[in-house]
């Protein structure tokens, strides 16, 4: 009987010694997810009303507005638990510049969207938006087919491998009034 009396007071210390040790582990796990950031800077910094923002605050030479989305930005970054380096992050001069860049790259592939469909020169546009300097061979290559492109439409309606300026012209007036549609 004193047998089963020790191994049963063995199996009670056990299990409350058992379930002590999962109470102090869930403590420290809900520590540790408190600790666990809810979104991560790129998240804030790409976020789409954060960049639409911006931009909008960009095309309209309202930089001002730019600080108070960077101000959104902090609330954000805060709310969602990030650590005091991602938080001088986006704090940072550094943070503001790369928004600023991605809006003038929207900006510019936006403008030069509109630029290609109506016919329009895009070299005003290059020397607005150098930050996407990088675009500008792919912008240049796009032009030159759609170039190519009015000038088959142009030998179709000519009839002949050399089309005259009136066939040119036609050509230009149907692309534009198919970029309309």
């Amino acid at each position: 009987m004193k047998k089963a009396l020790v191994v049963l007071a063995f199996i009670v210390v056990a299990t409350f010694s058992w379930f002590s040790y999962l109470s102090l582990d869930a403590d420290e796990r809900d520590h540790v997810a408190a600790q666990v950031p809810l979104i991560t800077v790129m998240e804030i910094l790409h976020a789409s009303d954060l960049q639409e923002g911006v931009k909008q605050a960009v095309a309209e030479g309202k930089f001002e507005a730019v600080d108070s989305w960077m101000a959104q930005a902090i609330e954000v970054g805060q709310a969602g638990n990030l650590s005091a380096e991602d938080m001088d992050y986006l704090a940072s001069e550094t943070a503001k510049d790369y928004v600023l860049f991605n809006a003038k790259r929207q900006l510019y592939n936006e403008a030069f969207e509109a630029r290609y469909y109506s016919l329009e020169e895009v070299e005003t546009l290059k020397e607005q938006y150098p930050e996407a300097k990088d675009l500008f061979s792919r912008t240049d290559a796009l032009i030159e087919k759609r170039d190519a492109i009015i000038q088959q439409i142009a030998v179709a309606i000519a009839g002949k491998e050399q089309p005259d300026e009136a066939a040119l012209k036609e050509a230009r007036e149907q692309w534009l009034a198919q970029a309309s549609k």
